[in-house]
């Protein structure tokens, strides 16, 4: 091979090279991968057999879209699986607050369906759900989960951190 063949084969690589690493990185932001943690889980009891949990949480979106929550489903790994919890509107979590002043106060807004994360920022919420087991039962939990689903489909699933 001639020096100079050789040297414009190298040349061409390097600008296709430099061309697929401007695609890649122009599509960086453009699929929605949320990101989060659990802050705080605070537990209440409603009755001998049903409690309530408020999780607090933090929500991050790197992407150049906006999250915008679909589905939101919490559950409870309780020792004898997990424990699926039903999630309570946005209008009666005031009333667990009044009739439960154990819970203290409410730090951050309810995360409801349809609550959107912008681009390229964080926001706070809580989630608040009641579960069919007793207080007890829940403060022993091994894990509270919660799940978000965008609009899109990519699905955030949150874990507590180790109590």
């Amino acid at each position: 091979m001639s020096k100079p063949f050789l040297l414009t084969f190298l040349i061409g690589l390097l600008v296709i090279g430099g061309g697929i690493w401007v695609v890649f990185l122009r599509q960086e932001g453009a699929h929605i991968d949320p990101k989060g943690s659990i802050l705080k889980v605070r537990t209440v009891k409603l009755d001998d057999n049903n409690s309530a949990a408020v999780v607090d949480l933090r929500l991050t979106n790197d992407a150049d879209y906006q999250l915008v929550a679909r589905n939101i489903e919490t559950s409870a790994d309780a020792g004898k699986g997990e424990i699926q919890g039903n999630v309570i509107a946005e209008m009666d979590v005031k009333g667990l607050y009044t009739n439960n002043p154990v819970l203290g106060d409410q730090f951050n807004p309810v995360m409801k369906v349809r609550d959107k994360v912008p681009p390229h920022s964080s926001i706070d919420r809580e989630i608040c759900a009641m579960y069919n087991i007793s207080v007890e039962e829940l403060d022993k939990r091994k894990d509270m989960i919660v799940r978000i689903q965008d609009i899109t489909g990519p699905t955030l699933e949150l874990h507590e951190k180790h109590r």
